[in-house]
């Protein structure tokens, strides 16, 4: 709306008073420049739009037009004096001598709408500071923040090859004879395999993964989940299994670090062959001795050129691949209706189920299996053939066509030595597709994944937890083949608990976030809030978790709630009840085990 010369006026006069003549004294707190500092950015806003109508009407020689531009920059000069209290503050915290000039050059415009806060994130200015102390704290390559480690003589045997290639049991003799050693595995389930097998061939070991701790009398071995390594420990012979998930943006970093820290003599990296180039590198970076051993496929995969079609063409042995939990339930429910009887195997099902419906299979109690790709890492089970029901997959980013290296993966599962002369693979669409990337030569892996060491963040001496993790995702390696890991999901959860940056030490809100969960299950990410609360009032006795019911989600969320309270119990070095743990994990997993049982066998059965 269009006001008068009087108007406008009027309009400066009741601006001039509130701010100038009748504005209270120097302002003292940062909370109360920043609300003076909203309020003037809306003035001279507003200000500005009457002096352009002034000149639009009367022309910039009006004398109502040369009191508008005055009084605005003696606003402008008392919306420094507010930014300048709260720039201090900022100084204080960081460390930093800025001015107010400093942070708006060449950012006036942005300064004057969005104030002195945001023009400083804008300016860059903070994280430049940020990253010349990550220069000054990270080394220029990642192999020298392990000292102790590079002045070990460390030998590596590479052992390359397929799926049922024999690799990790080659590997896993070697373990057996040394007087001290370690196994490191993708999974718990691996890992408690590996854990058993040795103390069943009379080598004690003991069991360390993110939900249990277990010591066997006289142990000298350690099998665990790759995470849960020590690096302080040195060991004559160590394993590390399914050496190519270096390359995944979420979690190698793990593979990374064991590579480059793990002080042992004698260390066996079972991995793909599209592995060896840039694990090769990596060792030859830390100077350390290296064999390459192949391991060939020791039974021939074929790939199936005939149609397959579901159910009609099912078979004894055959293993059916699907993405989803959803989907494998769905699929084995179609073949309980087709009288065939299934084992099922998800990520999110319990290790002691999953080993159930394992030996189901084994024994011969169910004909075939119903899998995601939780079938890939190390299950050696009596398949025949692979069918890929699916050839697309969500990656928690998007839905993508499945990459060579998953299918080689999934595939090589088939034709187990001394069962099936040969294995077979079969897809009920995408055929050539599937057949042409199965026989495709394997590309190399470009990159080695690192993330940001807990020592690293907390040692900078200033910012938020979410500032300096956020600093560090913008911070240059200096060395090509790494790439930083993917800490999105670390940054969404620190996001979602803001709140706790000011009652809760660096330390322990890092250690809190850095704890392995499913942020987005609702009941998860509540109990996570409450032992946050736990922690902020030292209530060192964390309540156990509540089973919302009997049906198939209820049990494996109240699974994993349990190992939930462990973890989170074990990582702040909290009282737990063990017994109640066990109790509760074996009674939980068995009813799962038993709901699927009783759901996916046909009629007859």
């Amino acid at each position: 709306m269009t006001m008068s010369l009087t108007q406008l006026a009027k309009k400066m006069e009741q601006v001039e008073s509130k701010f100038l003549i009748s504005a209270e004294g120097k302002v003292q707190s940062v909370q109360h420049a920043l609300k003076r500092e909203g309020a003037l950015r809306v003035a001279i806003q507003s200000l500005s739009t009457w002096i352009a109508q002034v000149k639009k009407n009367s022309g910039s020689e009006h004398e109502l037009y040369m009191q508008g531009q005055s009084l605005r920059e003696r606003l402008k000069l008392k919306l420094k004096e507010s930014s300048a209290v709260i720039l201090e503050s900022v100084n204080q915290q960081y460390q930093t001598n800025l001015t107010v000039e400093q942070v708006i050059e060449n950012n006036d415009w942005y300064y004057y709408h969005y104030g002195i806060m945001k023009t400083l994130q804008q300016s860059g200015i903070l994280n430049d500071l940020f990253q010349e102390l990550l220069t000054d704290i990270i080394p220029p390559h990642p192999k020298d923040e392990y000292p102790l480690t590079r002045a070990h003589r460390r030998s590596f045997i590479i052992h390359a090859g397929s799926t049922n290639s024999g690799k990790t049991h080659q590997s896993l003799e070697e373990l057996k004879k040394s007087p001290k050693g370690i196994y490191l595995s993708p999974l718990r389930l691996l890992a408690l395999e590996v854990y058993e097998r040795l103390n069943e061939e009379g080598v004690p070991c003991d069991l360390l993964t993110g939900e249990e701790m277990i010591h066997a009398a006289g142990a000298k071995h350690t099998s665990c989940t790759i995470e849960k390594a020590s690096y302080d420990e040195v060991y004559d012979v160590a394993v590390i299994d399914e050496g190519q998930m270096i390359g995944d943006s979420q979690r190698g970093y793990a593979w990374t670090r064991a590579l480059l820290g793990l002080r042992a003599r004698e260390i066996h990296v079972c991995c793909a062959r599209e592995a060896v180039p840039l694990i090769k590198q990596l060792l030859a970076d830390c100077k350390d001795h290296v064999e390459v051993v192949q391991h060939e496929r020791q039974t021939p995969l074929l790939f199936q050129d005939h149609p397959f079609r579901f159910p009609q063409d099912v078979m004894k042995g055959d293993a059916f691949i699907v993405f989803s939990r959803k989907q494998a339930l769905q699929v084995a429910s179609q073949l309980t209706q087709a009288q065939w009887s299934s084992s099922i195997i998800y990520g999110n099902l319990p290790p002691e189920t999953r080993r159930k419906q394992v030996g189901l299979f084994l024994e011969g109690e169910t004909q075939v299996i119903v899998s995601t790709d939780a079938i890939g890492m190390g299950m050696n089970l009596p398949i025949r053939r692979i069918v890929f029901l699916e050839t697309e997959k969500f990656d928690g980013t998007q839905v993508r066509e499945l990459l060579p290296q998953e299918i080689k993966q999934i595939s090589g599962r088939a034709g187990r030595k001394g069962i099936y002369e040969r294995g077979y693979v079969n897809s009920i669409r995408d055929k050539a597709k599937i057949k042409q990337k199965l026989e495709m030569q394997d590309q190399p892996l470009q990159a080695a994944f690192i993330a940001p060491h807990d020592t690293t963040i907390l040692s900078l001496p200033f910012g938020s937890l979410s500032e300096r993790l956020k600093a560090w995702t913008n911070y240059e390696i200096q060395v090509p083949y790494f790439q930083k890991a993917d800490i999105t999901e670390t940054l969404e959860l620190l996001d979602l608990a803001s709140m706790y940056e000011q009652v809760l030490p660096l330390d322990v809100l890092y250690n809190a976030v850095t704890i392995p969960f499913n942020y987005q299950d609702k009941e998860l990410l509540s109990q996570w809030f409450i032992y946050l609360d736990c922690l902020k009032i030292n209530r060192i006795n964390l309540p156990k978790p509540k089973k919302r019911g009997n049906h198939l989600s209820a049990l494996e969320t109240y699974y994993r709630a349990i190992g939930l309270y462990y973890s989170f119990s074990s990582n702040f070095g909290l009282p737990y009840d063990w017994r109640w743990i066990k109790k509760e994990r074996r009674y939980t997993s068995e009813q799962i085990h038993e709901l699927l049982k009783q759901q996916l066998q046909p009629a007859y059965v």
